[in-house]
């Protein structure tokens, strides 16, 4: 066997060997997982979560959890075979509690955060919290393009300030309106003293509810996914809980959550 064969071999055998060891690592590890054990045995998944952001979270005069996230919650609990019980913790307390095992998951309108990968297991996204553009219901207006030569209202300073101004370097003539807050920009649209207002999803939903004189331009012009937060020691939770989010997307669960609340 020619030397250049002989070295190939080896390598291909010897990458077998390392794949197969960690598949029966991974086997093992699973196999171990103590937090899915305790969360079965128990029947309960505990969620984490601040509950003073409605619509998505938030407790009532009758002190229950009631929100978005507490509906979707429950409904991957109920999928999982489990009760969702909910853990009242301040946001900035959030991952603390999730890593000292005070709750099994976090569902609280959180952010992906690209820092925490090595502590956590984020699932895919279940909401789109991005910027949006806001217009008259009678405009013909479907994207910010349709708005070159006119103004667009924006917070000073804002993500939506950010994003509308890196479109005006392809559009010169979009003209940029600046406000103080993003309701202040939505209060010029109305008054018509903008064309649009660029806001994020989260107010925009909400606005266009209680405005039916205005509605949505677009989907979102960037992107803030909103994602449950899982321990990175027990995989067979963040398969369960992607598998059944994935389900719930694909029956179109999520966007009845978002009717019902937006």
């Amino acid at each position: 066997m020619r030397a250049g064969r002989r070295w190939r071999w080896m390598w291909l055998v010897g990458f077998g060997v390392v794949g197969l060891l960690f598949w029966r690592w991974q086997v093992a590890r699973e196999a171990t997982d103590e937090i899915w054990e305790a969360i079965q045995a128990r029947g309960v998944l505990r969620v984490g979560m601040d509950a003073s952001f409605p619509p998505f979270e938030a407790i009532n005069a009758q002190g229950e959890f009631v929100g978005y996230d507490v509906s979707l919650a429950r409904e991957l609990a109920r999928r999982l075979g489990l009760e969702a019980a909910f853990v009242n913790i301040h946001f900035d307390g959030l991952y603390d509690a999730l890593l000292d095992g005070k709750c099994d998951v976090i569902i609280s309108a959180l952010p992906y955060d690209r820092d925490l990968t090595q502590d956590v297991t984020y699932s895919i996204s279940y909401f789109n919290a991005g910027q949006m553009l806001v217009v008259r219901a009678d405009a013909a207006v479907v994207s910010l393009r349709d708005l070159q030569g006119q103004r667009v209202a924006v917070e000073l300073g804002s993500e939506a300030h950010y994003v509308v101004g890196e479109q005006a370097r392809r559009w010169p003539t979009l003209r940029v309106m600046t406000t103080y807050t993003a309701a202040e920009a939505l209060d010029a649209l109305v008054r018509a003293q903008a064309a649009g207002a660029v806001v994020d999803a989260v107010t925009a939903y909400a606005f266009v509810r209680e405005h039916p004189e205005t509605r949505l331009a677009t989907e979102p012009l960037s992107d803030e996914p909103y994602v449950i937060a899982m321990p990175r020691g027990s995989p067979r939770l963040a398969r369960a809980v992607g598998q059944a989010l994935a389900t719930l997307l694909a029956e179109g669960y999520l966007e009845q959550l978002r009717d019902e609340f937006f």
